[in-house]
């Protein structure tokens, strides 16, 4: 019975996680249809636009808050991480966009209802936190969509590591076989392993070379030559 109650707890668990993710990827892109809706009424309503131009406005007008804010934030880490001048984005003129897009809501959204005149003080403030919905709606998109970027940064670097790493391991085992293994013979039949010699000049000194070598080096040969002539 607890097996089976587990069971159903992480079950209801995976599915309100899966659930969760789901309406944070979708609900983001939805707010904006609030203030698009606002602008398209009073761009339709009070400045006498056709249909057709008030919708392309209220569309184009938040395609444009959060790009611009999506812009910003990127701007800002990126120059974040290369502090040198040279390689500096234009974070001043992504701001500069985005301070130009409320400027044009407030505008359309609520100094009309001003001017206008037909609703009380706190129905038109109501409608400037509406029309502003597009900011958090927007940094939100851009923190989301730049933290799965560098999860998959991070999971790439993880994974050239382990490439990496796998490569070392066999060449080093390569290696290791070729330092075992026995040396082949060279072009005159001798073998090329070198072994502990005595001197052949008398001299009583010891070294390591191959069968072929008589003495330490040629010094040593010239002397025994000359000790025997």
């Amino acid at each position: 019975m607890k097996a089976i109650f587990q069971f159903m707890a992480d079950t209801i668990n995976g599915a309100e996680r899966a659930i969760l993710d789901f309406l944070s990827a979708i609900v983001p892109y939805a707010v904006p249809f609030i203030p698009a809706y606002l602008t398209y009424f009073h761009t339709q309503d009070q400045m006498d636009f056709p249909w057709q131009v008030a919708g392309s406005a209220a569309f184009v007008v938040e395609v444009l808050g959060i790009t611009a804010v999506s812009t910003a934030i990127r701007f800002y880490r990126y120059n974040m991480k290369y502090t040198a001048s040279q390689n500096k984005a234009p974070f001043a003129l992504a701001i500069f966009t985005y301070v130009f897009y409320l400027v044009i809501v407030l505008s359309v959204n609520v100094i009309l209802e001003l001017v206008a005149n037909t609703r009380s003080g706190w129905v038109i403030f109501s409608i400037g936190l509406f029309s502003l919905l597009s900011v958090p709606s927007g940094i939100l998109i851009s923190i989301r969509t730049q933290f799965s970027e560098m999860l998959e940064d991070r999971t790439n670097r993880g994974t050239l590591r382990g490439k990496l790493l796998r490569t070392y391991a066999a060449q080093s085992a390569q290696l290791d076989q070729l330092q075992g293994a026995q040396p082949a013979q060279g072009f005159t039949g001798q073998r090329a392993q070198k072994e502990r010699k005595i001197c052949a000049c008398g001299c009583g000194q010891t070294f390591a070379g191959r069968a072929d070598k008589l003495y330490v080096d040629n010094t040593h040969r010239m002397r025994h030559q000359r000790a025997k002539n």
